[in-house]
């Protein structure tokens, strides 16, 4: 029988790390907001001075809501796709004709899982940089390689998805 188990490392991993860094996340940013000064620059000029301030209990919050919305907003999209019918994910389907279409619901399920860390991942980069830019110490540093941080952790959550699928076993029951 070729479908997958019920607990597949895939399905572990990606609910443990969601879970551990949105866990994370929450921590980064009550130690970040500790550490900021208030108000805190959110944006820098030619100079490398900020020259746009807020105040860093708005961040917080305006993080907090943002962290929160984007949550719910995913668990919505993976409690909608559980509820489509395996055999109705038509593109997928035919795209990879040799795989049962239960297994392919799984790995889209568990893909979606996967997106959270990624943005988690990234918020925690920000807030780590943020913090840094308002601290006279490391203000000149360069910090020029973050969006391409976010970039690859986007790349990769976008190749995981074909990338799964093709190593995925071919179906013997296939109608």
């Amino acid at each position: 029988m070729d479908n997958l188990k019920n607990m597949s490392i895939d399905y572990f991993l990606s609910r443990v790390l969601r879970i551990f860094t949105l866990i994370s996340l929450g921590i980064t940013l009550l130690f970040i907001y500790r550490g900021l000064p208030d108000p805190v620059a959110v944006h820098f000029g030619e100079t490398g001075r900020g020259d746009g301030f807020l105040p860093k209990a708005e961040i917080f919050y305006l993080l907090a809501g943002i962290i929160t919305l984007l949550n719910i907003l995913i668990l919505l999209l993976i409690k909608t796709v559980e509820k489509i019918p395996a055999t109705s994910l038509s593109t997928l389907n035919r795209l990879f004709l040799d795989k049962a279409p239960e297994n392919i619901k799984k790995i889209c399920i568990d893909w979606l899982h996967f997106f959270p860390v990624a943005i988690h991942v990234y918020l925690i980069l920000i807030l780590r940089t943020l913090l840094l830019l308002n601290d006279e110490r490391t203000r000149n540093q360069d910090f020029t390689y973050i969006p391409m941080v976010g970039i690859c952790l986007l790349l990769l959550w976008l190749i995981y998805l074909p990338a799964r699928l093709l190593s995925l076993p071919k179906s013997d029951s296939l109608e």
